[in-house]
């Protein structure tokens, strides 16, 4: 017994050093020498679709989703990465993909954007895939998230005086205004007030698409105005201000509310007529907060004020739990009877998405050592996407202010 005994804290002993040994390796890792352009370089070739060396190089079938959910967030990080760096590689990178996209809307394409609608528009429909297939419909949404990484391209070109840029910057201007106008036709926004207001979905698509000629959601809305935004700012006119600003006072008046505990918001998607939800799930709560970022840092818009971003940027502290391994919420508030509230990157789909949140380290830099274990989890899988390169270059272009 008493060498069974011996042998047991003997073994015991070494899980203890080996783990210990493990966790300094794992603790050991600090952000700022990890997270650098050569490693977003490493990862952005490791690219299965997105890359340049990818698209658009092969013959391709993509569609407005695609462009949206996967192209856009690297496109983002491309323009994020030369803003970091100083680097024109990463624009050299981005222009020519953006071209192809411009070139292969439903109107070049001659794809129906709206089934039996007879119309194919200067945008880029889902072709039926939320709707398995029965309906084609265009969603604002996915214009938005395209269009968005194209004018701050042009952005770029502006401010920076960029001269070589300048002819391909102005043909992305006028693309990006067809696009966006797909979406602001008559029927298509409602006055809740003088002073709030809020778009429509088309009215297209019922019963099929949820959002078919109905009051549209936050997370689906937000980025599409992000984008109205800039288009007003670069063209300097204002065919869009008066809504987005009515948008934004019906989001802040009418949807979002306040965690006291947290200090943070959280948001609902209608006023009434459902049961309202009680939070976002990280993924496309931070594409709302996105949108409303830029309407805000690079469109001018000040309906919500730098105290207003920083209770956004709370939200990272109330989602993250600063365990070893972290966890973290799927949700940015409490859902009803939720009975467990922190996951493990395992348990959740949403983990890594919070890592999109990087940006609103502009308002507090203290973001970054509260999400130091998620970045570590996420250099330690060495896997590229979207996700990841837009996380990475985000977190570099914020600490290079």
């Amino acid at each position: 017994m008493a060498i069974k005994k011996r042998l047991f804290i003997i073994f015991t002993a070494v899980i203890l050093i080996f783990g210990f040994f493990e966790r300094k390796a794992v603790d050991g890792l600090n952000t700022e020498d990890v997270l650098t352009p050569e490693f977003y370089d490493e990862m952005y070739f490791q690219q299965a679709a997105w890359s340049f060396k990818q698209f658009p190089s092969g013959n391709y079938n993509f569609s407005g989703e695609d462009y949206a959910w996967g192209w856009s967030y690297v496109a983002l990080s491309l323009l994020n990465m030369y803003m970091a760096t100083g680097d024109e590689k990463y624009l050299n990178f981005f222009f020519p993909q953006a071209q192809y996209i411009l070139k292969h809307t439903d109107e070049k394409l001659g794809i129906e954007s709206f089934t039996n609608s007879g119309l194919s528009l200067p945008a880029w429909s889902d072709r039926g895939h939320y709707t398995s297939g029965k309906f084609s419909y265009t969603y604002p949404v996915h214009t938005g998230m395209i269009v968005v990484p194209i004018l701050v391209f042009v952005d770029i070109v502006q401010t920076y005086n960029l001269s070589e840029y300048r002819d391909i910057a102005d043909e992305f201007l006028v693309s990006a205004g067809k696009a966006l106008a797909v979406h602001n036709q008559p029927g298509m926004w409602k006055d809740v007030s003088e002073t709030e207001g809020f778009f429509r979905g088309h009215s297209y698509g019922e019963p099929y698409v949820t959002e078919a000629n109905k009051m549209a959601v936050p997370n689906r809305i937000f980025i599409y105005l992000a984008a109205c935004g800039l288009y007003d700012k670069l063209t300097e006119g204002n065919a869009y201000t008066e809504k987005i600003e009515k948008s934004l006072r019906y989001f802040k008046n009418e949807l979002v509310s306040y965690d006291e505990k947290h200090d943070a918001y959280y948001w609902r998607y209608w006023v009434s007529g459902t049961t309202p939800r009680p939070g976002e799930d990280i993924s496309h709560a931070a594409l709302t907060i996105y949108g409303l970022y830029i309407l805000h840092e690079h469109a001018g818009f000040d309906i919500f004020s730098t105290k207003d971003f920083e209770r956004f940027t709370n939200i990272i502290y109330k989602t993250v739990h600063t365990d070893r391994p972290p966890k973290v919420r799927k949700y940015i508030h409490n859902l009803e009877n939720e009975k467990k509230v922190y996951f493990n990157q395992e348990e959740n789909p949403y983990y890594f998405e919070i890592l999109r949140l990087g940006y609103l380290g502009i308002y507090d830099k203290g973001i970054f050592e509260e999400l130091e274990g998620v970045y570590q989890e996420m250099y330690l899988r060495e896997e590229s996407s979207s996700t990841a390169l837009f996380s990475i270059s985000a977190y570099l272009y914020i600490n290079s202010q």
